[in-house]
């Protein structure tokens, strides 16, 4: 929502220390090292309770090129938390109780560890929003143009959650586009993914590069002010508007088509009659070093 909007919060705002969000300050996060060089984003959606984060992403924007990577983490990446092992999904709401217990200062915390420890990369930067707050950008945003795969169809009265889209090209709006990126599968006998999370992993990412593709457009500076004041109310981060002047030469740079997305390499795996997503810390260093590290690239010369 931030790279869509870029133009016109710059004409809109020009208020150099004023965040981009609700003002939060993170002890792991890391700080840029001169220029722009290479920019790191934690993508957290969160749940109405706070207590899961079904959707983290990681993005990478290289400050030189304007090559914008997205790593998606499965939200049921087994991690250590203390003495246990927990999905990475569940660490925003540890987090939160941790904060409640005086051990931290932000629920994000845990998350932003444990995502630095599986990817050994550092991340400078991190940005939340509950399912309400995806809901009212998507609307400011006028809605996105997708082409949903299937019906999708799934009732869960426990989590208030009822999904019913038809299949086809059509414009979802912030309710429909919620609906999308939290279907996983269906039930009363209408299908899901074949591949589960991994399956909404890859329709979240092909539904964040249709944003992209078709908001990054002079017409949205018209909404700018708009656009801008429910992403401060809905969003938590440390990201500021002087950092965006910062970095709005890199952004300017992305190119949708150049846009490339990963999954972190792994597999899933049971145990102890629990399903977890087993990080392969080989494949995943490999990963790492030859897309997100740039000294380890050549395209940026």
């Amino acid at each position: 929502m931030l790279f869509a909007t870029i133009g016109g919060v710059i004409s809109a705002k020009w208020v150099s220390n004023l965040y981009l969000g609700e003002e939060i300050l993170l002890d792991s996060l890391d700080k840029q090292s001169g220029g722009v060089g290479v920019v790191n984003i934690l993508l957290l959606g969160v749940d109405e309770g706070g207590m899961r984060s079904d959707t983290i992403m990681l993005a990478s924007l290289n400050g030189r090129t304007g090559k914008l990577s997205v790593l998606s983490i499965p939200r049921d990446t087994r991690v250590l938390v203390g003495k246990y092992y927990q999905k990475i999904n569940a660490a925003i709401g540890i987090g939160a109780q941790e904060v409640r217990k005086g051990n931290l200062k932000e629920p994000e915390e845990l998350a932003v560890q444990k995502v630095k420890l599986l990817t050994g990369l550092p991340i400078h930067y991190f940005m939340s929003v509950n399912f309400d707050g995806f809901k009212e950008i998507i609307d400011a945003l006028g809605g996105v143009e997708f082409n949903v795969p299937f019906r999708m169809k799934y009732d869960d009265p426990v989590q208030n959650l009822h999904i019913d889209l038809q299949p086809g090209l059509q414009v979802l709006d912030g309710q429909a586009a919620h609906d999308f990126v939290r279907f996983r599968k269906g039930n009363a006998g209408y299908p899901g993914y074949a591949m589960g999370d991994l399956g909404r992993i890859e329709a979240q990412q092909a539904f964040i590069k249709a944003v992209i593709e078709q908001k990054v457009n002079a017409k949205y500076l018209m909404k700018a002010d708009e656009i801008f004041d429910v992403v401060c109310r809905n969003v938590r981060t440390n990201y500021t508007a002087k950092d965006l002047i910062k970095h709005l030469g890199a952004i300017s740079k992305v190119d949708s088509e150049l846009m490339t997305m990963y999954q972190l390499p792994g597999a899933a795996q049971t145990i102890g009659g629990v399903s977890y997503f087993l990080c392969d810390d080989a494949k995943t260093a490999e990963l790492v070093n030859t897309v997100f590290n740039p000294s380890a690239e050549t395209e940026d010369k």
